[in-house]
């Protein structure tokens, strides 16, 4: 209803409008009437005027005509709107009545509201308080959240363990009882025997019996060597060293370099030389074995103890030989030097085990390694001594095929003609 009001109040302003204008254009009808009267010259002014303030009444009539229907549908609604209000009137005398009643319990309620502030307002402050302290708890729950997980997990772990215990303790419990009632009938079994043993235990000793008891055991004892004597015992070793101290005697005095006549190849010169090598050699091994047996009284256990001897000898008299030719007087000092090596390396009075780490290490490498045990075998022991032969018999090979060539490089410094001088070969070492 206040809507179709408004909308009329509306449309009686444009009319309003719309009038002014019109009475506006009139009023300049009239002016241009007169104006036109009285000059003439201005009448084609007038006359656009004229037509404008004609197209502008068109224009309002034209919209007073819109605004006409607009006016007459605004006061059908004004009409609908009086019929609605006077409906609703009546409705608002009919709830007056009911207003009025629910008007006097609202007063009687607000009363009893602030009859109950106070209480209400306790009730709030208490509230307050529970609810900081609900926070504070919430607060101290969510910080120590992760501490009560991690022991929920640590007592549901605990739980588990214990009933695995449990359960091993059951089992446990049952394996004692089981093994109790075995001792029970163990031990009943242990008497019984024990008393027929203790009737059948009638012993009658004798002088045979009391034997027993005094020496249950004998001991036997065999020995590995036949070794009188400590002179047989530090034989081998003494006849190794004998023999190194001559070939250190026989390089001392004999020219092992100079030949005596021209040799017509280097095998040859080699060959003039190891004859001499050989002959004192064979001389010395006779001579050793000779004075051992005929004046010390030693007595081999093997055949094969001068033989022994005699591959020693060699094989000494090659590696000092060879020292000796290749290298000169320093050489003869490098001999000395192996041969103090060996004295303590080749384990000729003591075991190689009481030595120090450095003899163990050098003696698998040193000749009389092996002359001292060959020749243990073969003047005490007894086993064979082939390996050890055959390591002596290589190394006497190996220094004299280094010989030889030494001498086939120097046999062609020389020539028939240095051994027309008074001092054969004086040339040869230049």
């Amino acid at each position: 209803m206040a809507t179709a009001i408004d909308t009329l109040t509306i449309n009686a302003d444009t009319l309003s409008q719309h009038l002014a204008t019109a009475n506006s254009g009139l009023s300049a009808l009239n002016t241009g009437l007169q104006t036109l009267a009285s000059k003439s010259t201005q009448l084609t002014s007038g006359v656009s005027q004229l037509a404008d303030g004609a197209g502008t009444l068109a224009a309002g009539t034209q919209a007073l005509h819109t605004k006409g229907n607009s006016l007459t549908a605004g006061t059908t609604k004004l009409a609908s709107g009086s019929s609605q209000l006077a409906t609703g009137t009546q409705q608002l005398t009919t709830k007056n009545q009911h207003l009025t009643s629910g008007t006097a319990q609202v007063t009687a309620g607000l009363t009893t509201l602030a009859q109950q502030t106070p209480a209400l307002k306790q009730g709030v402050t208490k509230l307050d308080t529970g609810a900081n302290k609900l926070t504070s708890g919430l607060t101290t729950l969510a910080t120590n959240g992760p501490r009560l997980t991690s022991g929920m997990q640590t007592i549901l772990a605990g739980n588990q363990q214990a009933t695995a215990g449990t359960r091993k303790l059951a089992t446990g419990a049952e394996s004692v009882t089981t093994g109790t009632a075995k001792v029970q009938t163990g031990n009943q079994k242990l008497a019984t025997s024990l008393k027929k043993a203790g009737d059948r235990a009638t012993v009658h000793p004798s002088q045979l019996t009391y034997r027993q008891f005094a020496k249950p055991t004998t001991t036997s004892h065999t020995e590995r060597d036949d070794a009188p004597n400590n002179g047989t015992g530090m034989a081998p070793y003494m006849v190794s060293v004998s023999l190194f101290v001559g070939a250190l005697a026989f390089n001392m005095m004999f020219d092992m370099y100079t030949p005596r006549k021209y040799p017509r190849s280097g095998v040859a010169w080699w060959t003039g030389k190891a004859s001499i090598m050989g002959a004192f050699v064979l001389g010395e091994a006779i001579l050793i074995i000779s004075l051992l047996e005929l004046i010390d009284g030693l007595a081999p256990v093997h055949a094969w103890a001068f033989v022994m001897i005699l591959c020693t000898g060699a094989a000494f008299m090659a590696i000092v030989y060879w020292l000796n030719l290749v290298l000169g007087r320093p050489g003869a000092f490098f001999a000395m030097i192996l041969m103090v090596l060996q004295l303590g390396g080749s384990a000729g009075t003591y075991p190689i085990q009481l030595s120090n780490g450095f003899f163990n290490a050098i003696h698998p490498w040193l000749p009389m390694t092996y002359s001292v045990n060959g020749l243990r075998e073969t003047l005490m022991i007894g086993n064979t001594a082939l390996p050890e032969m055959g390591m002596l018999l290589g190394v006497t090979v190996a220094f004299s095929g280094l010989a030889v060539l030494f001498y086939a490089r120097r046999h062609g410094r020389i020539s028939a003609m240095d051994f027309t001088d008074k001092v054969p070969g004086t040339q040869t070492k230049s």
